[in-house]
């Protein structure tokens, strides 16, 4: 949905390496870098609690998303500045426009974002924050590509959205987010209940992912939004068309499901060599699966974080590998990011 303006623009801030470089593949490095400058750590978020009817920054964190995102923007727009500080305000805004559209990123209740907010899905245990970071779309098993395809041929469908969804401030898309994180402490009509795990239920669940498959639409028209009016101000188009897909794509919402099934069938399980929570390759993984020795348990449970390791290891785990049962329990550490400096353990399972 780029310019082509904008595309040239893209292609010649990320320098020789613009060619094969992404958007998609710089959009976690603000994540990746939290270690190491811990004062962007604000920058994801902004708090606001649910009964707040709208952003104020005379009454704002110091530093949060939106400041945040202005500031880089304001970067990015200087086709003068310094390239390396476009490359990097590239890079933020990728990804904080992303975050900006995560309810639970604009609104919580006392929670830190749902951090503190324990919930159960299909029996595992996760925080309310990390259900609707990753866990909501790892549940569809669909290949990066499936899902880049279903959001595309979606917005195209719609030959208004594009239009809708194409305007406005940083401020208004936090209000409009922080409007919708309401209904993420909402089960059956009522609030969570602080202080124990509960068990999210199917209803929840599934429109949980719809809306978070809504959200990621409207952030990627926004995000080229943004771009476009920071890269190509020249341009009189907003947002370049999507071409239409073919008639009777998700005829309506219900049909969201079946047409995940369908895709995952389609592929005949090669859906599992690029999902959403995949890094590693499925030969190597079956492999080391293969002549993998039965765990022996150092009686530590399954860490509540996404991913585990070891402070004497230099790989990682998702949190589900058997290896993780062989650390020692003064040893294991756990996080929702991958550490840095770390790689992945070949043999891990992808997380269900």
């Amino acid at each position: 949905m780029l310019t082509p303006g904008a595309k040239a623009e893209v292609k010649k801030i990320l320098g020789p390496a613009g060619g094969s470089v992404s958007l998609a593949s710089i959009s976690t490095w603000a994540d990746d870098i939290r270690m190491l400058r811990p004062e962007t750590r604000p920058w994801h978020y902004v708090t606001l609690q649910i009964g707040e009817p709208r952003y104020d920054s005379t009454h704002a964190d110091s530093a949060n998303v939106v400041k945040a995102l202005k500031r880089q923007l304001a970067i990015l727009a200087k086709p003068d500045a310094d390239r390396y500080a476009r490359e990097e305000a590239l890079k933020w805004v990728v990804h904080l426009v992303g975050d900006l559209h995560q309810p639970l990123h604009t609104g919580e209740d006392h929670d830190k974002g749902g951090n503190l907010q324990k919930v159960k899905v299909n029996r595992r245990t996760y925080n309310l924050h990390a259900v609707w970071d990753y866990v909501l779309l790892e549940r569809l098993h669909l290949s990066l590509d499936s899902l880049h395809g279903m959001l595309e041929r979606e917005i195209a469908a719609d030959p208004a959205f594009i239009q809708r969804n194409a305007s406005g401030t940083v401020e208004a898309w936090t209000d409009e987010t922080h409007a919708k994180a309401a209904k993420c402490y909402l089960l059956r009509g009522k609030p969570l209940r602080k202080g124990i795990k509960i068990q999210l239920d199917k209803d929840y669940v599934d429109a949980a992912t719809l809306t978070v498959f809504e959200q990621l639409k409207i952030a990627g028209v926004r995000l080229a939004f943004a771009l476009n009016r920071a890269l190509d101000p020249g341009s009189k188009t907003a947002v370049a068309p999507l071409a239409r897909p073919a008639p009777g794509w998700r005829d309506d919402k219900g049909a969201f499901f079946r047409q995940a099934d369908e895709i995952r069938e389609t592929a005949g399980g090669a859906e599992e060599a690029d999902t959403v929570s995949a890094a590693k390759p499925p030969a190597a993984a079956a492999q080391a699966a293969k002549h993998a020795k039965p765990a022996r348990s150092h009686g530590a449970r399954i860490p509540e974080g996404r991913y585990s390791w070891s402070v004497n290891s230099d790989v990682y785990h998702f949190s589900e590998c058997a290896e993780v049962a062989r650390i020692k329990k003064k040893n294991l550490r756990t996080g929702d990011v991958p550490p840095l400096g770390m790689r992945l353990h070949a043999g891990c399972p992808v997380p269900r």
